[in-house]
């Protein structure tokens, strides 16, 4: 399997490190790559240097640049894999800088390389796969086909950056499910609860959707002030307040690594209104988000 995308279209001939495809195998080990596969259907075991687990579809699987993989089932599985080296999402980012640079002194913001963490961590219940929802897995599935079609048609210069920014949400999910937030102003479930994570999964699926109270409290038939007060106890924050982080948050991101036009982040991660995605912006991070491009951005550097 290649492991690069070549540009055709724009920027001719140049190979960009990433590539999705869809199959049904694996292929055992693929060098010097990260690898984020997408169980989509089938049931079987698989065996990794993390552990040797049953699956049932959907399920997912982050292998790093050392680990091998074997999918094992006795009926057809179905897959989408997105391999990819760092350096795509920071040219500063290389597999021992991530791993052993503590993250203040890698160039540029630490939030892109914490969410890394999937790939570099391996915690002691982590045994290869994670298994996981329905409403997950479509806004995993929607999120590569995404990235697919970009790769695939290459409709301008912004392809690699969109491609980046697609790569970022599609990471922002994976760390939600993989390990707690680690982002300076990380949010942290205290309790467990099916609502709060049923809740916190929703936000995650529709964040970049018109979100309000009322629409939560029809949605998972609870009053405002439970639902808030509920939220809060478990996480420390209000359910729009968690909404507002998680947005803006992957906005940081994305105008760090990518090159798209403000208004077309803001589209993406929820806002319709500049001036209210401004102030939203500033009262979080402390400055206007062209002052956070300019400061953390290392594309113009």
């Amino acid at each position: 399997m290649k492991s690069f995308t070549l540009g055709t279209n724009f920027y001719v001939g140049v190979k960009v490190p990433v590539v999705v495809r869809k199959g049904v195998y694996c292929d055992n080990n693929i060098d010097d790559r990260f690898r984020f596969i997408f169980i989509s259907k089938g049931a079987g075991m698989i065996d990794t240097e993390a552990g040797y687990s049953s699956f049932i579809a959907p399920a997912i699987c982050c292998i790093n640049e050392t680990e091998t993989i074997k999918i094992q089932s006795t009926n057809k599985y179905e897959l989408i894999e997105l391999v990819y080296h760092p350096e795509f999402l920071n040219p500063h980012y290389d597999y021992k800088s991530i791993r052993q640079t503590p993250q203040e002194y890698i160039e540029g913001d630490p939030h892109d390389a914490a969410w890394l963490n999937a790939f570099i961590k391996r915690l002691p219940n982590y045994k290869g796969v994670i298994n996981v929802n329905s409403g997950i897995s479509l806004r995993i599935e929607n999120i590569l086909t995404q990235i697919n079609k970009e790769l695939t048609d290459q409709r301008d210069w912004y392809w690699p950056c969109r491609t980046r920014s697609l790569l970022l949400e599609l990471l922002l999910v994976i760390d939600r499910i993989y390990v707690e937030p680690l982002t300076d102003d990380s949010i942290v479930v205290a309790e467990k609860d099916v609502i709060i994570n049923d809740i916190i999964i929703y936000l995650l699926n529709h964040y970049h959707e018109k979100i309000n109270l009322i629409q939560l409290t029809e949605e998972f038939k609870i009053n405002r002030t439970s639902l808030n007060e509920y939220f809060k106890k478990a996480t420390g924050y209000t359910v729009m307040s968690y909404l507002m982080n998680l947005r803006i948050h992957l906005a940081m991101a994305m105008l760090q690594d990518t090159a798209l036009q403000v208004s077309e982040i803001m589209y993406r991660v929820g806002f319709v209104n500049i001036s209210h995605f401004v102030r939203s912006f500033k009262k979080i991070s402390g400055t206007s988000p062209l002052e956070y491009r300019k400061k953390h951005t290392w594309l113009y550097k």
